[in-house]
C-alpha cells in the first residue's frame, strides 16, 4: 500500500467521493456524516486536499443530503397509511419529535443539525410538518456554516497526533486485520439494527 498511490487518487478523486458518501448517509449509509467531516479535515492537514473545495465540497454534501430527508418527509405525510411501517418514522417518533417543534419552534431544525443524533428525524419531520422548504434551508444552512467548519477543523487538529499519510498507512498495516474486525462488526450492529427498526 504506497502512500504516494492513495494521496494520488485521493487527489483526483477525493472530493467528488467525499460529496457522494456525504450525500448517501441521507439513505442510512452506515459511515457516520460527522467521521467523513473528520477524515476531510485530517486531508486537509496531509495537504491530500485543501481548505476552500473541501470547505464547499462539504457544505453541499451536508445540506443535499439534509434536503434528501427533508424531502422524504414530505413523500411520507402524503403516505400516512405508511408512518408504522418505518422505524425511523413511527407515529410514536413523530409524536415525541412534533413536540419538540411545538416547544422550540422551527429553530429546532438548527440546533438538530449541530446535535449528531437527532438530525433524521427532525428533518423528516419537518417535511412532514410541511415546514416551507426556504424556511428549513435557512435554518439548515446556519447549523451547517457553524457545525461543518467546526468539524473540518478538529479533523485538521487531530493531524498533529495521527501524523501525515504515510505514518498513517503505517499504523494501518500493522492493524489491518483488526480495523476489518472492527468495520465487520460495525457493519453487523448495522443490519442487526435495521431489521430490530423494522420491527418497531
Amino acid at each position: 500500500m504506497d502512500p504516494q498511490v492513495i494521496a494520488s487518487a485521493l487527489g483526483t478523486w477525493g472530493y467528488l467521493a467525499l460529496l457522494v458518501l456525504l450525500i448517501v448517509t441521507a439513505v442510512g449509509f452506515p459511515v457516520p456524516e460527522d467521521l467523513l467531516l473528520l477524515t476531510a479535515g485530517y486531508l486537509v492537514y496531509t495537504e491530500v486536499f485543501y481548505w476552500p473545495p473541501t470547505l464547499v465540497v462539504s457544505l453541499s454534501g451536508v445540506v443535499t443530503s439534509d434536503l434528501m430527508l427533508y424531502s422524504a418527509g414530505r413523500h411520507l405525510a402524503w403516505r400516512s397509511s405508511r408512518w408504522s411501517e418505518d422505524g425511523v418514522f413511527s407515529p410514536e417518533r413523530l409524536q415525541r419529535t412534533t413536540r419538540w417543534f411545538t416547544r422550540v419552534g422551527d429553530r429546532l431544525i438548527f440546533i438538530a443539525r449541530l446535535i449528531p443524533g437527532t438530525r433524521a428525524l427532525v428533518f423528516l419531520t419537518a417535511g412532514a410538518r410541511a415546514v416551507p422548504a426556504s424556511r428549513f434551508l435557512c435554518y439548515d444552512v446556519c447549523g451547517a456554516l457553524l457545525w461543518v467548519p467546526a468539524m473540518l477543523a478538529i479533523g485538521h487538529a487531530s493531524g498533529s497526533r495521527i501524523g501525515d499519510l504515510e505514518a498513517l498507512v503505517a499504523a494501518f498495516e500493522r492493524s489491518a486485520v483488526w480495523v476489518v474486525a472492527v468495520v465487520a462488526l460495525l457493519v453487523l450492529m448495522w443490519l442487526s439494527w435495521g431489521r430490530e427498526e423494522s420491527k418497531l
